[in-house]
């Protein structure tokens, strides 16, 4: 039995495993430490007796950047099963639910698999041929009629979900027709945190491998809730608790990462920033810190001092309504280990605060020494995209005709209609008060969705073009380890379903045949792309088939050593002076202050006075596609606000009662899910429900839809926002179990 150091309330592992997963299965929290664990599976189902002639083509995961590497056995031309690569040294061979139910999403029934175009008297069915012609000739005419403008009335949202390839087809197209209003996918994702590791440290990525964890003395999960996120990687963490490293897990939630945490913290939402600097204060005034080492690694160390030292241990527990006994544990781990990986989770940069709140930990590792060496630096999630994009397009395209502008500037000319023409390739829900972007794209000349399913997208849609499943095409990609894989195409495409590279190379050589490479595949644009820019050089596509796990980037030539661990290889950082400027005049000074829409603002809505947060959840990773899996969904339990039972009590609610969650945009139904799992006053529920979802396990109006349309300097606020829960009539088509 656990203890509840908040609440004084018991917690058996029992009850903490089912609460957590929300009804997810069992084998999806801890047996990722064996190579087994999902390996044998085909989508999640018992698998079929494999025919005797099914031919292994290898390929990888399209969803997170763990970039698990799969061996698909196809017959008759279909896949008949997907397993992990068991050679693949990052995953061990192993797969999580979502991976694996990629077969069921290419082979649903819900798939759309002809192009569509919208007409006064609806959908009308068109030639893949027909839509490319169509899209390449409102280019060509926005280009005629703007001129040099033309790149301000054209914008795209980043294919996702294909590969590398797709990224560099599309940017191409965009460049050749002179747009700049590119939205990458990290801008609502992990846009803040790789900002601010550029600004001080020279370097926008995590500066060392996932396998640097078993070297270190402690690891510090910060927001990062790998069983749940990262499933794969929890056999890393098995790794290095049986190596000796102690493990502090950071959340407001206990989760399935808690199971291999030594200690948890669970601060007040939107608080890590304190939690951080108050740390900070007590090295500095213990003096348990090397000043040499400081002296000649960083810069402003003075002015960092005078920015911690209001931030007493009274005043930090105050905020982040943690006990003294536990800050006092955690800021003497932290002080007294020369060995130290902080893992930053995607939730750290979903509030307001988040820029400072990043800069205080990064400032940490580097008041303690522990971002350079071995068993030391800092790790992201999604953080492994290689670089070399900017330069080949130039290369190729030639140099932007002007600067590009971030989303809220975009939503801003949408809202104007000073859009012609947007290539949607991701959800518009992906994004805070999603309501209002749908109506900011309806003011759009022209939008043309890359889809799967009949999802929210197509109501904003003038033209829908289907798009491909990993298995259908070929391509690389990147991981988090900076790894590149490739996969080989296994089936054919159902109807005239096309992958997102030739979609963009078709039109991109119809608007600039002269300047647009004449590629027939991915390999050919990968080989070009390597023979372009230098640090890619030693790359090519045999060397990458022939790897179970990738290549790693940097390569510049084919006998280049594998560069895993600190990325600082030099022994210094990438800034101009190699070192950590503490001071940095665009971060501001060393200030703190409640997240945007927060009930602890002051002036804050006393309407709602219960902190809302969000996140990832295996079987809801994203809006368009996972939501269509039914075995997915079977492990679902609807949308659930998950709440501590004080807050309950406090709102007169029991287990399973349908409620109202609203902010002060608007709400949406769910049930309550009554656990001792979670701070008081806090609401968690997952990030990736679709209201058009065929089952009810994944069926719920989307989150973002009541969410502020709140951003810091670089990303959007998810996480913070102040809510109330209202007890409602039972209408909600949502299953809830209770617990034990």
């Amino acid at each position: 039995m656990r203890k509840d150091n908040n609440t004084g309330l018991k917690i058996s592992r029992r009850s903490l495993l089912k609460s957590c997963l929300a009804g997810a299965s069992l084998a999806a929290i801890r047996p990722f430490s064996r190579a087994s664990a999902f390996s044998g599976a085909s989508a999640l189902k018992n698998p079929p007796l494999i025919p005797p002639d099914a031919t292994v083509v290898n390929g990888y995961c399209p969803f997170c950047q763990v970039r698990c590497t799969y061996h698909a056995r196809v017959s008759s031309g279909r896949i008949v099963s997907i397993t992990g690569n068991p050679r693949n040294r990052w995953t061990g061979g192993a797969m999580c639910p979502k991976g694996l139910s990629i077969l069921e999403l290419m082979n649903s029934k819900e798939r759309l698999t002809e192009p569509m175009l919208r007409t006064e008297r609806g959908w009308k069915t068109v030639t893949y041929a027909e839509a490319v012609a169509l899209v390449a000739e409102k280019l060509i005419t926005l280009k005629k009629e703007h001129g040099p403008k033309a790149g301000e009335r054209l914008a795209l949202t980043s294919p996702l979900w294909d590969c590398r390839e797709s990224e560099l087809a599309a940017l191409m197209t965009m460049r050749v027709s002179g747009g700049v209003n590119i939205m990458p996918a990290g801008e609502v994702c992990i846009s803040t945190t790789a900002n601010v590791l550029s600004m001080l440290l020279g370097a926008n990525t995590s500066t060392t491998t996932v396998d640097e964890i078993t070297n270190a003395r402690l690891l510090v999960l910060w927001g990062a809730n790998l069983a749940e996120t990262y499933p794969v990687y929890s056999r890393w963490l098995d790794k290095a608790k049986a190596g000796g490293t102690k493990i502090i897990y950071i959340d407001p939630r206990r989760t399935p990462t808690s199971l291999f945490a030594d200690v948890q913290l669970q601060p007040e939402p939107g608080t890590d920033g304190v939690l951080a600097l108050g740390t900070i204060r007590h090295i500095l005034e213990n003096g348990l810190y090397d000043a040499g080492m400081v002296g000649r690694t960083t810069t402003g160390l003075e002015a960092l001092r005078k920015g911690a030292s209001p931030w007493t241990a009274e005043r930090v527990m105050e905020i982040t309504r943690l006990g003294a006994e536990e800050l006092g544990a955690f800021y003497a781990d932290v002080a007294a280990s020369e060995r130290t990986v902080i893992w930053m989770g995607g939730s750290l940069c979903r509030f307001t605060n988040g820029v400072q709140t990043i800069r205080f930990i990064i400032s940490l590792q580097g008041l303690t020494g522990n971002i350079i060496g071995s068993g030391r630096g800092l790790l992201t999630m999604e953080g492994g995209k290689p670089e070399g994009e900017k330069e080949f397009i130039d290369a190729v395209c030639g140099p932007a005709s002007m600067p590009g502008v971030n989303f809220r500037r975009l939503l801003a000319a949408m809202k104007k209609g000073a859009i012609d023409l947007l290539f949607l390739n991701s959800s518009y829900r992906r994004y805070p008060d999603c309501d209002a972007v749908r109506e900011a794209m309806k003011q759009c000349g022209f939008v043309v969705y890359r889809g799967f399913y009949r999802t929210d997208e197509l109501e904003v849609a003038d033209l829908f073009v289907p798009a491909t499943y990993s298995p259908e095409s070929s391509g690389s990609h990147y991981g988090a380890e900076k790894q590149v894989v490739w996969r080989d195409q296994a089936v054919e495409a159902p109807g005239s379903c096309v992958p997102d590279w030739r979609f963009y190379r078709d039109i991109g050589r119809l608007v600039a045949p002269e300047v647009y490479p004449d590629f027939r595949d991915p390999a050919e644009l990968s080989e070009l792309f390597n023979r372009t820019v230098d640090s890619w050089n030693g790359f090519s596509v045999e060397a990458m088939r022939k790897s179970p796990d990738g290549l790693v980037w940097p390569r510049p030539r084919t006998d280049s050593p594998i560069l895993t661990g600190s990325i600082f290889s030099r022994g210094v950082l990438e800034t101009e002076d190699g070192k950590l400027n503490f001071v940095l005049p665009t971060l501001g000074g060393f200030s703190w202050e409640y997240p945007r829409s927060s009930p602890h603002r002051p002036k804050a809505e006393k309407d709602f006075p219960l902190v809302l947060i969000q996140g990832k959840v295996v079987t809801q990773w994203q809006q368009t596609m996972t939501n269509f899996s039914p075995s997915l969904s079977r492990m679902a339990r609807g949308r659930l606000v998950q709440v501590h039972p004080d807050t309950a009590a406090a709102f007169n609610l029991v287990h399973g009662d349908p409620v109202r969650l609203e902010t002060v945009v608007g709400g949406l139904e769910a049930r309550v899910d009554v656990t001792g799992n979670i701070r008081p006053g806090v609401v968690f529920t997952a990030s990736h429900f679709v209201e058009g979802s065929p089952y009810a396990g994944t069926r719920s109006r989307a989150l973002n839809s009541i969410l502020p349309n709140n951003w810091d300097r670089v990303s959007a606020q998810f996480n913070g926002t102040g809510c109330r829960l209202v007890k409602v009539a039972d209408s909600a088509n949502i299953r809830v179990e209770r617990e034990g």
